[in-house]
């Protein structure tokens, strides 16, 4: 016989029956609490999500990029806090995800919250604990702010019996495994139930594979809540083996499992707190029909370009080509810029990419350097990302920048494939494609093309975002139907979406020692539909 756990199963399986038994809150009242401590006040949407995690015992929360879902899930885990302070009760919750760095945002804003609230001269604050669990190969959160406990460590031990007989507030992140482990390990060990968490709040749950979450269901007082914060048309679940026809089954993320298959609506985020009009105008179009309005849509960088002389600025590396095109390209009047060329066979790395990317990154840190003080931390965690899907590119360009241009690697730039840019932002985004051999664009069509990918890359850039892509992938008609609408995001982008410029240009780079040109199309878009 099997046995049925409650309130897992209930959350799993039949999550509109789940009734309400805490005491009732007045939100209103513990919202405007919260508010007092916000930078900027909830919009009218974040509002509802945030009474939604009191009045329901599972809730969606829908946050397309740039729309501070990360601000309104520490403002809902500070409400909770807030209710039991009042109450002068203990609370335990949880924060998960699929990745640390997703569970770390979203401590890291609680704790920026609990500093306000400490300021302001608010009682209880030493009550709250907010802790960070890992396993040892694992890095420790950057925030020093957030208590770092391994999961062998003496004080998990602790950690178990204040969390299974609490006396205070505690907040407590990590992924189901170490959670789990936490569990199996400990609260076993002394024939303690698990059943530790009044609120779960899960942050990247369109990243979040059913199975998993169902492990931190089972974590679950019996009167818990549940908030699924996600974005559907974001990267998805990672498998080991490919994954069809799953966006209705327990086989996708928990997020589209709930939307999807049990028909639970989420509170959707509209407003795009992130970037201006023309980089937001697109994912509007086609990924969020539901309203994506740009906040700040005048946004641009705030960059000062030399005059073109011709000639390189002052202290140029040597190793990488001059072109006065680069300061066209990097011209914050067109904030979507895309240079298309023709198709060669580059596959997993491109020489001629490679070399456009780092010559672009060393102009945009040379202007910085010249109207600012900043360090090469600032650089790479603020102002500039470099995204390519391959991880051969990703070396390729970051050994240009290191040896030919003379970047530090301490720390090392910030090249990296989309996955793990996700839930991250910098002024300026560069995407290096790479693929230019059309037979290796058909071998990997619904990995180069995937929508979300795309989405994702896109959306990471604040006022600037540059693309390099062959007509090799451009020109790729797929034959399987789903692929090929899939393509259709990316491919129309270039062609319907960035019109406002569409002209020649030649860009130069080194090979065998020896500058070559290569002609290319500059296409941009200067405003949104």
């Amino acid at each position: 016989m099997t046995k049925i756990t409650e309130p897992a199963h209930s959350f799993m399986y039949q999550p509109s029956k789940l009734q309400l038994t805490r005491p009732l809150v007045d939100t209103e009242h513990v919202l405007g609490l919260v508010s007092g401590y916000l930078k900027h006040p909830f919009n009218n949407r974040q509002e509802e999500a945030f009474r939604k995690s009191f009045t329901e015992r599972l809730s969606l929360l829908w946050g397309p990029p740039g729309t501070g879902k990360t601000v309104v899930l520490a403002g809902i885990i500070l409400g909770w806090i807030e209710d039991a302070l009042e109450r002068g009760s203990s609370i335990i919750i949880g924060v998960g995800s699929s990745n640390y760095n997703a569970i770390d945002n979203v401590l890291s804003e609680v704790a920026d919250l609990l500093d306000r609230r400490q300021k302001m001269g608010r009682n209880g604050f030493r009550q709250v604990r907010v802790i960070r669990i890992r396993s040892e190969s694992a890095k420790p959160p950057r925030d020093d702010r957030l208590e770092d406990i391994f999961k062998t460590a003496e004080e998990a031990r602790t950690l178990v019996d204040e969390i299974s007989d609490p006396t205070r507030c505690i907040i407590v992140g990590g992924t189901w495994m170490q959670l789990s482990k936490l569990s199996v390990a400990y609260a076993a060990e002394k024939s303690l139930a698990s059943k530790w968490f009044d609120l779960i709040v899960i942050d990247e749950a369109s990243q979040v594979p059913v199975s998993s979450a169902a492990a931190y269901f089972l974590l679950l007082k019996e009167e818990g809540h549940v908030v699924l914060a996600g974005d559907h048309k974001q990267l998805g679940p990672i498998y080991s083996f490919e994954m069809r026809n799953s966006d209705r089954g327990l086989f996708d993320c928990i997020f589209s499992y709930m939307q999807d298959s049990l028909n639970k609506t989420p509170v959707s985020l509209d407003l795009n707190y992130r970037t201006n009009i023309e980089i937001s105008g697109w994912p509007r179009v086609r990924f969020y029909p539901q309203g994506y309005e740009a906040f700040r849509p005048e946004r641009q960088l705030r960059i000062s370009l030399p005059t073109p002389t011709g000639k390189p600025p002052a202290g140029w590396p040597t190793q990488l080509a001059w072109s006065d095109q680069f300061l066209r390209i990097l011209d914050p009047n067109i904030p979507v810029v895309v240079i298309c060329y023709g198709a060669h066979t580059s596959t997993l790395s491109n020489q001629f990419e490679a070399q456009i990317v780092a010559s672009l990154a060393v102009l945009y840190r040379h202007v910085l350097c010249q109207e600012d003080k900043f360090d090469d931390s600032q650089f790479w965690d603020k102002c500039l990302g470099i995204v390519t899907p391959h991880r051969a590119q990703m070396s390729n360009i970051r050994n240009i920048l290191v040896s030919d241009a003379g970047i530090s690697m301490d720390p090392p730039p910030f090249v990296d494939t989309v996955d793990r840019f996700q839930g991250q932002e910098r002024d300026l985004m560069i995407a290096s494609y790479a693929v230019a051999d059309r037979d290796f664009v058909a071998a990997e069509e619904s990995f180069i093309l995937d929508p979300r990918r795309f989405n994702v890359t896109l959306t990471r850039a604040k006022s600037k975002f540059i693309m390099l892509i062959s007509d090799a992938i451009l020109q790729h008609l797929p034959s399987d139907a789903d692929v090929a609408r899939d393509a259709a995001h990316l491919q129309l982008f270039v062609e319907s979406y960035c019109t406002s410029i569409n002209e020649n240009i030649e860009l130069p780079y080194i090979e065998n020692g020896q500058v070559v040109i290569k002609s290319c199309r500059l296409k941009g878009r200067r405003d949104a539909p």
